[in-house]
Parts: structure tokens; sequence; C-alpha cells
């Protein structure tokens, strides 16, 4: 689950190639990113802990031993949350426990603070799009600048979402995420075809971050 390592470096200049081929034919700017996680979800790994500390209240009541330290009777408790909170960190486990209305506003929310803190909202005629993979929720976020959404109609970018999501489920990660640029790049050409004084205003590279 760790963004930096999630592409090999060939995996990531053939990103970026994509970005620039896709850019070649239109003014927008596609900028692709990859986080490890768009939430701490903290309040799960805290609920692993009171259930384990719990089950291990239990397990010494249940295996309760007068001849036995007392300090024995403190293992129990002890060992039972630290094996809930273990569990509650494990991705795919988070993953299941957090609700779904959570992890959708929590993917949206970072993708609208990237969105401005890579300055995707300062080109020219307002055509950035940000394509936000979050690894831990498993969900794809495409959120495009004002310009393109006055033309482009809404649901068009559910088919780069679903390209995305089905290639990380059956690991061709690069190839989707290589796909759903170029069909990026092929819907703005359409609406924002590349001026003769185009310029690139955002870098065509895969952002990265934990």
């Amino acid at each position: 689950m760790n963004a930096e390592s999630f592409f090999s470096p060939e995996e990531k200049r053939r990103i970026e190639d994509a970005v620039a081929c896709a850019e070649r034919t239109t003014s927008g700017e596609i900028v692709p990113m990859i986080v490890s996680a768009s939430g701490r979800y903290a309040e799960v790994e805290m609920a692993g802990l009171v259930a384990g500390l719990g089950a291990g209240v239990l397990a010494a009541l249940l295996l309760h031993d007068p001849w036995a330290p007392l300090y024995a009777q403190f293992l129990w408790p002890l060992i039972g949350g630290v094996l809930g909170f273990v569990a509650c960190s494990v991705p795919a486990i988070k993953r299941l426990l957090v609700p779904r209305a959570r992890i959708e506003r929590a993917v949206a929310l970072r993708a609208l603070a990237a969105f401005a803190a890579h300055g995707i909202h300062l080109t020219r005629e307002h055509t950035g799009i940000l394509i936000l993979v979050s690894l831990l929720e498993h969900r794809v976020e495409v959120l495009a600048d004002r310009g393109i959404n006055e033309k482009v109609p809404p649901g068009t970018w559910d088919e780069i979402v679903q390209t995305i999501t089905e290639g990380l489920k059956s690991g061709q990660a690069c190839d989707a995420l290589c796909r759903a640029i170029a069909r990026c790049g092929e819907i703005l050409a359409r609406h924002f075809p590349r001026a003769a004084d185009d310029r690139d205003e955002l870098a065509n590279k895969l952002v990265t971050e934990s």
C-alpha cells in the first residue's frame, strides 16, 4: 500500500510518457496521482483495541487460575488489545470495516485538497484534470476544473474510473492508467484542441503521496 513504490521506475516513465502523448492534441492538463490512503481511519484501530481488550477480559475470567500469579491475569486483556489493534491495522480488514460513505467522503476530500495543492485549478483556461488513485480504499476519483465541466457532460469520467479500477483488480494498474490517460486526452481534445501558442502549464509526471 505504499504509493511511492507501487509503480516501478519503468512504469512511472510509461505513465509520464502517456501524459505527454495525451496532451499533444489538447490544451487540457492531465495530472495522474497515486496515494497510499486518503484517510487514517484511526477509529477502526481503536475499535479493534477496545474489542480485543474486551475479549481478553472475558478470556481471563473464563480461564481464571487461582494459583497463577496476579500479573498473569492481565496478560489476556493485553494480548487481546494488541491483537485487535494490529488486526484492524491490516489494510484489507480496515477497508472492510470502514463505512462506504466514510471512504467516499475521504477520497473526495483528498482529491479536492490535491487539486488545490498542486495548482491544477490555476491553468489559463481552467482545463486541468486530476486522476487520483487511492490504494487503501481501492477507489479512483476524477476531478476536472470548471472549464472542462462547462463543456463535458456529467458521467463522462465514469469510464475512466472503471478502466483504472479494473486494472487495479487484475494487477494491470500501469496499463490501465495509461489507457485512461489516453482516453482523457481524446475527450479533452474534442472540446479543447491544442492551440498554436499552447504550453505545458503542469509537469507531465505521476504525483505520489502517502
